[in-house]
């Protein structure tokens, strides 16, 4: 005996056109084609990210102040000043991270025998004071 194929028809809830299962994606889950047929479905996914690129590039509002789009010079300098100082605090940070870590690992690998140790310390008024750790 021959086995026929069923086809079923399926109804494109975009172009409302009856079309074989085969011209609709399988949903992997359910294992049911879509709603959309394969055309409708690439063109609504390209008409989507379209306006998407557009409504990002469009809407996209910064949430610092653009140093080079200020007009005023004074206000220029001032945001030019705090970054030059936002940038040197952090590398200070990473500066003093890495020397602390070598530090641990000189002391770990020596035997601690009372030294100790002075670190100059400088405040952002510029005055330096020291400090002794003492083991």
């Amino acid at each position: 005996m021959k086995s026929s194929k069923v086809q079923t028809l399926c109804v494109c809830g975009c172009c409302k056109r009856s079309l074989p299962a085969s011209a609709f994606y399988i949903n992997k889950k359910t294992g049911l084609p879509g709603n959309y047929c394969k055309e409708c479905r690439k063109t609504v996914s390209r008409n989507h990210r379209k306006n998407e690129k557009r409504s990002l590039a469009c809407n996209r509002e910064s949430s610092y102040p653009v140093i080079t789009s200020t007009e005023d010079p004074t206000l220029r300098r001032e945001l030019i000043l705090h970054a030059l100082e936002t940038v040197a605090a952090s590398i200070e940070r990473k500066r003093r991270k890495v020397r602390e870590s070598e530090f641990e690992y000189e002391s770990g690998s020596e035997s601690q025998s009372g030294s100790v140790f002075e670190l100059e310390l400088e405040s952002k008024s510029g005055s330096k004071s020291k400090l002794e750790l003492a083991d």
